[in-house]
């Protein structure tokens, strides 16, 4: 299992994105599993992100792109116009606005949607280090994004258009996760 993530409005809802045999749900918070990847390749599903504002929209953040699932994880379709071919790591959806999304890629830097997943554009400007391994949205200001990468971690005040080093003390070290206090 490389990547699980938890339906809010039904906490007994957990998706698992594994290595090669894609993606499992449980709906009964873990006792028993079903695979569900239909229209999902046999890839390694990095990361998943549950949309708040509709749960039954997920996204994969896959090695090669990002899928996306309407219907709860029964089928999947690609999300990754201006993203093809380039490994996902770490995906955040805005609070304020779940349409908004960002990818962390490797090799890519930062992407951007603000279709739900329909279209990314690169969203780099200042982010010097193109290997992105995680990014996150400050819940209490949206607008406030964090990019954690294989030189130290960046930060954005303007939803992604700008970044800048924001590395005191982490100076040379490979960050690959971030977390940020929900409140």
């Amino acid at each position: 299992v490389l990547s699980l993530a938890l339906d809010r409005a039904s906490p007994s809802t957990i998706y698992a994105g594994t290595a090669y045999d894609a993606m499992f749900k449980s709906s009964d918070a873990g006792a028993t599993w079903v695979m569900a990847n239909v229209g999902l390749a046999a890839v390694d599903v990095r990361v998943l992100a549950v949309d708040p504002a509709t749960p039954a929209k997920i996204y994969a953040g896959v090695l090669g792109g990002i899928f996306k699932s309407l219907d709860s994880g029964r089928s999947w379709t690609t999300a990754e116009v201006g993203l093809s071919d380039i490994n996902v790591y770490s995906l955040a959806i805005d609070p304020a606005n779940p349409e908004t999304l960002f990818a962390a890629t490797f090799g890519g830097g930062a992407f951007k949607s603000t279709d739900g997943g329909g279209n990314w554009l690169p969203s780099n400007s200042g982010l010097t280090n193109p290997y992105v391994r995680a990014v996150a949205i400050a819940p209490s200001s949206p607008s406030t994004l964090y990019a954690a990468t294989y030189y130290g971690v960046f930060k954005s005040i303007d939803s992604g258009a700008n970044w800048t080093l924001a590395n005191s003390g982490l100076e040379g070290l490979h960050i690959l996760t971030l977390a940020i206090d929900p409140f």
